[in-house]
Formats: C-alpha cells, structure tokens, sequence
C-alpha cells in the first residue's frame, strides 16, 4: 500500500528577499565605512611620513581628525613655500569640517600666522575666543599675537582673562608686563589682574626677583581673610623675609595666616611640653626636636618639674656625637633685656662634655648672648637655671638652644639622662648697659 508524501516549500515572496539583500548589502556596507575609518584614523596616527598621512585622510574625508593630525605632521616638516600652503590647507580643510571646535581654530591661528598672514590669524583665534569664552587657550594665543603686533593694551586684556582661567600662565604673563611696562608695578597689576588671587601670585612672582619690600607692600593690599586664603603666597614671604633676616616681618606674616597662634613677641611657646612638639621643620614657632638616633628625644609623661611631662634625652653613644637636636626661635625686642629660667634632672650621666644651653642672636647664631655651665655629671634631682641677656639694637629675634659642649678628645662617649621642663622667658627692662651675663648655673659672657 503506497503513501502519500506532503512536501511543503515556503517560498518567500520577492519583496521580502530583496529586502534580505538590502539589509546585508547595508551592513557590509556600513562594516566598510567603520573600518575604513578606523584604517583612516589608525593611519593618520602612526604614518611615517606626510604621504602615508594624506593617503590616511583621503580614506576619510568627512572625519577633520586625520586631516589635523597630518596638519601637525606637516607643519614640522614644510619647509618650502609650497609646503607651507598645503599645510595650511589641510588646516583649513578641518576647520570646515568641525566649524565649532575652538580648538581647530586655535591650530588654524597659529599656522595661518607662521604662514604670514597675521591678520588671517587674529581672525582665527578671535573665532576660537568666541566659540570658548571662558578657556584660557584661546586668549592666551591671542593675546601673544597682539602683543607682537605691538597692541600692548588689547594684548593684555586677553591675556588677563587668560591668567583668571588658567592661573599657572600668570607667571608668564607676570613676566611679559615686567617687561613691556619697565617693572611698574601698579601699571603690571592694572594689566594682568587685582584679584586677590592675581596679586597673591605676584607677590611671589616679585620675591623671585628679590623685591621683598614691594612684595611686602602689595601683601599688605590684601585684606585678612584674602591674606588667609591666600596661603601659599602667605608662606614664601615668610621664607623670603626669614633669608632676608626681617624676622619681626617672619611673626607678622605669621599671625596673618595664623591668627590663633600663641606666637608673639618676647613668647617662649610650651616651655612645660605639656602640648606635644610638631615634627621639626613643620612650624617656624615652637620647640625643634630633630628625631636621631643618638640621643632618644621624647616627651616624658612619668616626671616632670610641675606639669605632667617633661623633654627626656637619653644618651647611649659610646664614640663621639654632635648634638644640636633641641632649639626654639623666638622674635624679641631690639636693645632689651630679657631673662631666660629653666629646670634640669639627670640621672647616671657621665661624659667629658654635657650639654649646655645657649640663647644666639638669630640673625648672627655666632653671637651668643648667653651660655648657661654644662650640665654635670652623675645623678642629680631638679635644679634652676637663670640666663640673663641684653639684645642687641639691631637684634630681631633669638635662638634658645641646647648643644653639646666641644670635646677635646678623639673619642668622646656620652651615657645618662638627662629632663628638662618649665622654660620661662621673660622682659626684664630696657637696655642699661651691655648687659651679657649669666647667672644662676650660668657663666660669663666673656
């Protein structure tokens, strides 16, 4: 018996396979536009020589990117006269095709004008200036080419606005009218800015040519919250003005960024250690401890003279050392007499040179005003020590100290330990003669 077969075919109607095809022939065609931009951009990037570039940006002619990109190429290489046009072009050519990237315009400025065109060029960037207002690019290329052009007043009205969008040009522009206004600095702050910004970075911009005094001047055309705020400037006067020895100008500085600090003139700070001591370096004011590893300098929670702590310094050299780790800067009064108290302990010191504790003229720390006697050896409970000095007329400021005194020999060990606590300064009358004693554990002045 024979069965019949049912074959079915589904035959699609023609619309609908050309409408296959279509899509197909799309696809390939839109794989072929994508890659052959990325041939294009990948060859534009890494051709080797102009030619290969073009070639890259004939792939692509719709994309500005590989047409810059051989404009930059090119601009290194054009010599000739010829050269130089098609380099120009190709900037041209990218500029049409991305009419609003100011950064094009900014390419095209610079080419058109080291093509010999300035005026072409001052066009170009003034469109790159209107399309991004408020980037500092723009106004910077712009502003260079006024200014050699020899338009001074336009030049710096761009570049003022440049320096308020991008403030790292300032120094360059500080430069520029330094010298086109013959370092008239009122003309200089006219033209490059009075923002308290633009004359913090002045400031600075003054103390690299070593003018502190108009630094200083124009420091103080800020007002206490600007002076706050504009830290940085605030800091490399106080360094200027410390090299220069101008250490009253150090403390008022100082309280002008810091205006809760307990520094002051005639102030020894923590002289008890009960607060604890900054890493060295990190404060102009206060206790300098140098961390070394000879001697062991810590605070001591377990004796003091009154308090609760003490500075502990524990010795443990047998060869010789230099110890200069333990100091305080303090600005004083000119011509003034002042007196310095402190209390010592030791406990099983023993070494041919101790410490001693000396107050120096911190404009000249060869001139020692006064020295107290070494600290003896063995074991002994707290004792006073009183220094009386007389600063100088031309004396700004002082160094309290604590040093080693010299050893006379080859090898010269140290052991023991030694505290100290409750260090007192204070002002005991005008100058009344020289003035340079020591009394108290003290020695003479000599």
């Amino acid at each position: 018996m024979s069965s019949d077969r049912l074959v079915l075919i589904n035959v699609l109607p023609a619309w609908r396979r050309a409408s296959l095809i279509l899509l197909s022939l799309g696809a390939l065609a839109a794989a072929w536009i994508v890659a052959r931009w990325c041939i294009g951009h990948t060859m534009a990037e890494r051709a080797p020589d102009s030619e290969t570039a073009r070639i890259a940006a004939r792939l692509v002619p719709f994309d500005p990117q590989p047409y810059y990109s051989l404009a930059v190429r090119s601009s290194r290489e054009a010599l000739t006269t010829e050269e130089i046009a098609a380099t120009l072009e190709d900037y041209e050519r990218a500029v049409a095709l991305s009419p609003h990237d100011y950064r094009l315009w900014v390419e095209l400025g610079r080419a058109r004008e080291q093509a010999g065109d300035p005026s072409g060029g001052e066009r170009a960037l003034k469109r790159a200036v209107e399309l991004a207002p408020h980037y500092a690019q723009p106004r910077w290329m712009l502003g260079n080419l006024l200014l050699r052009q020899g338009r001074t007043d336009e030049a710096f009205e761009q570049l003022k606005v440049a320096g308020e969008a991008d403030p790292t040009l300032r120094p360059q522009i500080f430069n520029l009218a330094w010298h086109v206004y013959d370092g008239d600095i009122p003309t200089v702050i006219a033209k490059v800015g009075s923002s308290a910004g633009a004359r913090a970075q002045l400031v600075q911009y003054l103390l690299g040519l070593r003018r502190l005094d108009d630094a200083l001047q124009l420091w103080n055309s800020l007002s206490a919250d600007e002076k706050r705020d504009q830290r940085e400037a605030g800091e490399a006067l106080i360094r200027s003005s410390f090299e220069a020895k101008r250490f009253r100008l150090v403390l008022d500085i100082h309280r002008a960024l810091e205006p809760e600090s307990p520094a002051a003139v005639g102030r020894l700070l923590n002289g008890d250690f009960e607060e604890d001591v900054a890493t060295y370096g990190a404060d102009l004011f206060g206790w300098q401890v140098a961390q070394t590893s000879q001697p062991q300098i810590r605070l001591d929670a377990r004796v003091a003279y009154s308090g609760e702590r003490s500075l502990r310094l524990i010795f443990n050299a047998p060869k010789t050392i230099e110890f200069r780790g333990v100091s305080q800067f303090i600005v004083v009064e000119p011509a003034t007499r002042y007196r310095l108290t402190y209390f010592f302990r030791t406990e099983a010191l023993k070494s041919a040179s101790t410490l001693v504790t000396q107050v120096v003229d911190a404009g000249n720390p060869d001139r020692v005003l006064a020295e107290s006697a070494p600290v003896p050896d063995g074991t002994n409970e707290w004792q006073p020590v009183t220094l009386d000095f007389t600063t100088a007329p031309q004396t700004e400021a002082v160094t309290v100290r604590i040093v080693r005194e010299p050893c006379f020999s080859a090898v010269c060990p140290i052991f023991g330990k030694i505290w100290y606590d409750k260090f007192i300064l204070e002002q005991i009358g005008n100058s009344g003669g020289s003035g340079e004693r020591r009394s108290g554990g003290g020695r003479s002045a000599g």
